[in-house]
């Protein structure tokens, strides 16, 4: 089976660290790639550049994309510390909830510690 991978902004300071935390907190079971790296990767899957920055992307180990806030539920599930919150990610409210602060911190990455002027998205 194929080891389940994220796709973040490598360019953007605050997204590297923070993917390199979610790969030492799942001990390297989820690899980590800026997708300006893994162009032939990124059309295979039919991602485009623009969608890279838009949020974060994962590819679970049965061929499974998901992006934003699901795509970080799927990635903190192999964190055996974050799993049992994950499964709360279904619940309605909850999955909406989830949804808008992933959208609010994406938008607003520019402000958070690590950021670098790439971390800003204009619209």
């Amino acid at each position: 089976m194929p080891q389940p991978y994220l796709i973040y902004d490598a360019d953007c300071g605050f997204c590297t660290q923070t993917a390199k935390m979610l790969q030492q907190w799942t001990k390297n079971r989820v690899e980590i790639y800026g997708w300006q790296f893994i162009p032939e990767r990124m059309a295979a899957i039919e991602l485009r550049a623009a969608d890279g920055l838009t949020q974060v992307w994962f590819m679970d180990e049965h061929g499974r994309l998901t992006g934003g806030a699901e795509a970080v539920n799927h990635a903190l599930r192999h964190c055996w510390w974050a799993r049992p919150f994950t499964y709360l990610y279904p619940i309605p409210g909850i999955r909406h909830l989830q949804n808008v602060v992933y959208r609010w911190i994406a938008k607003n990455r520019y402000k958070f510690p690590g950021s670098t002027d790439a971390c800003r998205i204009e619209k």
